[in-house]
């Protein structure tokens, strides 16, 4: 009787508790990854492009990194390939293009456009990954246009 007591002054023994514990959302235990193809003004495959997949948790207004960021260039062939294990405490996945030595971006390098619904528009944010998409392949195309 006093357990029960306690309990519910804890409200362990709360229904709705219950309920919200057990439908804790369980993440993929296999690697999300991302691929796709970066091409340039011309549809040419363009080598060296750079993207960077990251991770977060919000804590008030402020972005904590769930996981080291995962970079990676596209190949001769404009493709390229990312992959992480998300951790559970994740909220947000996203991937964004980033300046390397052979593909600057900015005023004076490339302007990266991803790919929407068949057309290309321009990366105003980064790009974030559907939550149901996490554990499995997501592919985003990118065309990069020198300024």
């Amino acid at each position: 009787m006093k357990r029960r007591q306690l309990l519910k002054l804890l409200g362990l023994a709360s229904p709705t508790l219950l309920i919200a514990a057990s439908c804790k959302e369980k993440l993929p235990t296999s690697p999300t990854i991302v691929t796709g193809k970066i091409i340039d003004e011309k549809g040419l495959p363009l080598e060296g492009a750079g993207l960077r997949l990251s991770g977060t948790n919000w804590k008030g207004f402020t972005p904590v990194p769930t996981f080291l960021s995962v970079t990676a260039e596209s190949d001769k062939d404009g493709n390229y390939k990312l992959s992480q294990l998300i951790p559970k405490d994740t909220e947000v996945v996203s991937i964004l293009s980033m300046a390397t030595d052979k593909v600057p971006t900015g005023n004076q390098g490339y302007v990266p456009y991803v790919s929407r619904n068949n057309s290309f528009v321009p990366e105003t944010a980064p790009v974030d990954i559907a939550r149901e998409n996490w554990g499995k392949t997501t592919t985003l195309n990118y065309q990069f246009i020198k300024q």
